[in-house]
């Protein structure tokens, strides 16, 4: 029987991972997969009341969470900015925790990502990184349509993510660029769906509001060369004033058009499925879609038969291999080795997005100052240059 332990107490753990989990603790429990004591949840602020009041029991420390939720027994939801990861993991390893639910994106860069590796593979942690759209059912029907070649082969694949996000930027600066907000999910998706890839472009835009110039989080856009040739295209927008994730697929004979759920308000996403060779109008389908529920539900069903598998000793990666990134082909990878892949290729994209930054930066001509003007005159110039 497995408890929780939630490390953070902001958007993603309170807001995200506990109503999930509280659902998932409701539904009639008939093969003793959670424990009956009450979860626990830290956070760096003091959260005490509001932990009680959504019924957990708030620790005043890391160490003194692992008095009160038994690493042994214990499932932690790591949702704290991903720049002081490795420091808390650390720390977790220390205390003898070692089945981790890990927030994406896991790192913000490859030495983050290359240490916390070595520390998962050293300590036997056994690592998940949320990824809610590869347990998507939409995600599973896109990918059962290109497995079966129902429409020929894939060629293209172009996705969408557009959402407001003014506030939580201004608040919060957990995230350094727009990278990393959005297209974790959705480049995960395709690496899922199409297997490895490389990046051919990538830009970033700035968030502007007024005066306030938020650099790299208005907007991301990459393309991805997939080594069996597909090709992907990725649109983020962070300042859009409507809200939609769509995906489209292109393939032999035909396109299917998908929209995953916009927020956890809804569990609901569409599929369109256009037959080239079918003639007349498709219609939608609609798919029931928790895909977080299901992501978190299927975590803890793989760590506890994986404890069952080794008799009780924890070791391994989620799905019994030696340890984190064991497989070899994307089309198969868990989510920790997918989401390892997504840090890297999101670490190019951003090294080419400043060097192209950089090369636009230095191709614009600097207009030398103007001379014998009135500065009325030179006012009026300069706006309409």
């Amino acid at each position: 029987m497995l408890n929780t332990f939630i490390v953070g107490g902001g958007r993603a753990g309170l807001g995200l991972h506990w109503p999930v989990l509280r659902k998932l603790r409701a539904r009639p429990d008939e093969t003793g997969l959670w424990s009956p004591d009450p979860p626990v949840v830290w956070d760096v602020q003091d959260i005490r009341e509001q932990a009680l009041t959504e019924g957990l029991v708030p620790a005043e420390s890391l160490a003194h969470a692992a008095k009160l939720a038994d690493p042994a027994t214990t499932v932690v939801h790591l949702c704290t900015p991903p720049a002081d990861r490795f420091s808390t993991l650390q720390e977790l390893a220390d205390l003898g925790y070692t089945r981790i639910v890990v927030e994406k994106p896991m790192a913000v860069d490859l030495a983050g990502l290359e240490a916390i590796d070595m520390l998962a593979r050293v300590r036997g942690l056994r690592l998940r990184v949320v990824s809610p759209w590869l347990a998507s059912s939409l995600t599973r029907e896109l990918a059962e349509l290109t497995r079966y070649g129902t429409l020929g082969e894939l060629r293209s694949m172009a996705f969408t993510q557009f959402k407001p996000r003014w506030t939580r930027t201004l608040r919060s600066n957990n995230h350094t660029t727009a990278f990393d907000v959005e297209l974790p999910h959705s480049l995960g998706v395709a690496l899922r769906i199409a297997g490895d890839a490389r990046i051919t472009d990538a830009a970033l835009t700035d968030m502007r509001i007024g005066d306030t110039v938020i650099p790299d989080m208005g907007g991301a856009r990459l393309t991805l060369q997939h080594h069996n040739g597909v090709t992907t295209e990725i649109a983020s927008d962070l300042t859009s004033p409507i809200r939609e994730r769509r995906v489209g697929l292109r393939f032999d004979t035909g396109d299917v058009v998908g929209h995953y759920p916009i927020s956890d308000v809804d569990h609901h996403a569409s599929l369109t499925v256009h037959d080239d060779t079918g003639g007349g109008a498709a219609t939608p389908r609609i798919l029931f879609d928790d895909a977080l529920t299901s992501y978190v539900d299927h975590a803890y069903r793989e760590y506890r038969a994986v404890d069952a598998k080794a008799g009780g000793v924890d070791g391994g990666g989620p799905d019994g291999s030696s340890g984190p990134g064991g497989a070899d082909g994307l089309e198969d990878m868990d989510d920790y080795a997918i989401a390892r892949r997504v840090v890297q290729l999101l670490q190019e994209a951003r090294l080419l997005a400043a060097a192209q930054d950089a090369r636009q930066d230095a191709a614009t001509p600097v207009r030398p100052p103007l001379t014998g003007v009135s500065p009325a005159l030179r006012g009026g110039a300069d706006h309409e240059g």
